[in-house]
């Protein structure tokens, strides 16, 4: 089974470092952030702030890995917003850090449908509901 630090080894540094780093929800960034994956679902409150998440299936091992955020919308509010190489690549690893990984689609979906995630100081609150939605509409399953 696949590490937390695992996944931080597999931050992909050379093809985020030259990204753009404008604020809202640094999407590309979140969608490139693991190697040797690929993203099942994609999620952005598509907002002046919010929250975002990603699941992916890491192409070796075939786990499914999901990572959220939450952003601002100015340099002033937003971490990423003109922030250094060095401060990126750490958000990067914290990202990996933090992620949830599953063996299965099933459980990463019975994860997104605790009901805990309802509370408002539970980190996937906002974006829980929303990710499942995403998997399940590019999963064709509802």
């Amino acid at each position: 089974m696949t590490t937390n630090m695992d996944l931080v080894e597999r931050v992909d540094w050379e093809r985020i470092k030259p990204m753009s780093r404008n604020a809202g929800g640094h999407d590309d960034q979140m969608q490139s952030l693991l190697k040797n994956s690929k993203v099942i679902a994609h999620w952005n409150e598509g907002d002046y702030q919010g929250s975002v998440a990603t699941c992916v299936q890491l192409n070796d091992t075939k786990e499914i890995v999901i990572y959220e955020d939450s952003y601002g919308s100015c340099s002033g509010c937003d971490a990423w917003e003109d922030c250094s190489d060095e401060d990126a690549f750490r958000m990067c690893k914290g990202l990996a850090a933090s992620a949830k990984i599953f063996k299965t689609i099933k459980e990463c979906k019975d994860f997104l449908l605790l009901k805990k995630h309802d509370e408002p100081d539970f980190c996937w609150n906002n974006c829980s509901k929303q990710l499942l939605k995403e998997i399940n509409e590019r999963s064709g399953k509802e």
